[in-house]
């Protein structure tokens, strides 16, 4: 494949996040960090058909709120403990409050999950618990760590072994139970062992809320989305994957009309433009970003349009770096002077930065 084409269609797809191509617009209007569990987003989509918006926006609503995957503790082995009612020795709260708060506890990955994490605790008192203390698997990171787990007096010990599932919606545990059981049985040893389910919220969005904006210039309109989650996924990329979803549900069907011949809808068809019309698309592009007025626009928009991992985007929240203007007027090593900044967190941000034609000040 040609230079130009292979690029024009890397620029095309990563711009195409915020920008208008094609007569679309896929744009965050504003985003912030409203505390450890909570990033919020708003998102304006469009333009669609009169009337079109509604139920677009409330099939992604709907989708977002209860078919997007997250993480939850779905059983737990504590020793010494035979039932959800016993009391450890040594430990101000009962089992069944030690599990009540496990169950709230927030986990993101970056990965497909298809077997149980396990993770662990193992903590001799006086000690606050929180979750920073679970010694968690390298695939997955706590959202919170200051979630307060329990207390345990100078003569207390809580140690936990904790099964950790990707899933969807809210499970409860007697629905958990026979699944796990006869999936891993062999391996966990479930009925010899005391282990205690809990009712699994997978849910990684706190609420949606949209409305219809319409357009008597254009004669179309667009949906503008608020997106809270519980900081396991940000926003934006949480509208994708819900987005993502209804393809995955609805494009199957396409095969009953196959025989039809009927022509690819543009979304699907990878590029039926030649190499030759590409390449000049891609350099009218780089013209386009290397021009002021583009650049003026590019500068203020919110760094929420970035492709940026989550522990990325909360981390220049939390430094007060709102906008791409922001970003590109800190040098490397005023980055680096701000703590608890990485070079995962740069490898990040300099990826994004490429992709614009753009860099971080050395």
């Amino acid at each position: 494949m040609d230079v130009g084409h292979r690029k024009s269609e890397e620029f095309n797809t990563y711009l195409s996040y915020f920008l208008k191509m094609d007569n679309l617009i896929f744009s965050c209007i504003e985003s912030r960090v409203e505390d450890n569990q909570t990033l919020y987003g708003c998102f304006k989509l469009g333009p669609f058909y009169l009337s079109q918006g509604l139920t677009i926006a409330n099939t992604l609503r709907r989708v977002l709120l209860s078919d997007l995957e997250g993480l939850s503790i779905v059983f737990v082995k504590i020793e010494g403990v035979k039932h959800e009612y016993s009391i450890l020795s040594g430990v101000k709260e009962s089992v069944l409050e030690i599990l009540a708060n496990l169950k709230q506890i927030q986990f993101k990955t970056q990965r497909t999950l298809h077997k149980p994490q396990v993770a662990y605790l193992n903590i001799q008192g006086p000690k606050i618990i929180l979750a920073g203390d679970i010694r968690l698997p390298s695939k997955i990171e706590c959202v919170d760590p200051t979630q307060y787990i329990a207390t345990i007096s100078s003569d207390g010990n809580l140690k936990i072994k904790f099964f950790i599932c990707q899933g969807k919606r809210y499970c409860l545990q007697s629905s958990l139970r026979p699944i796990i059981q006869n999936q891993y049985q062999k391996i966990l040893k479930i009925k010899k062992i005391n282990y205690l389910f809990l009712d699994a919220i997978f849910l990684p969005i706190q609420r949606v809320n949209f409305t219809i904006e319409q357009s008597s210039e254009l004669g179309k309109e667009f949906i503008i989305f608020e997106i809270w989650t519980k900081g396991g996924v940000h926003p934006r990329q949480s509208l994708f994957k819900a987005i993502n979803e209804i393809f995955r549900v609805l494009i199957p069907f396409r095969k009953f009309y196959s025989a039809q011949k009927m022509q690819e809808p543009n979304y699907l068809v990878k590029n039926s433009l030649k190499t030759e019309n590409s390449a000049r698309e891609y350099y009218n592009f780089l013209s386009k970003i290397n021009s002021v007025k583009f650049q003026k626009k590019l500068f203020t928009l919110d760094i929420s349009n970035l492709n940026l991992l989550a522990s990325t985007y909360i981390f220049l929240k939390k430094a007060n770096i709102n906008t791409i203007s922001d970003l590109l007027k800190k040098s490397k090593t005023d980055l680096r002077l701000l703590n608890g900044f990485n070079d995962d967190l740069l490898h990040d941000i300099e990826n994004n930065f490429i992709k614009l034609g753009l860099s971080l000040k050395k």
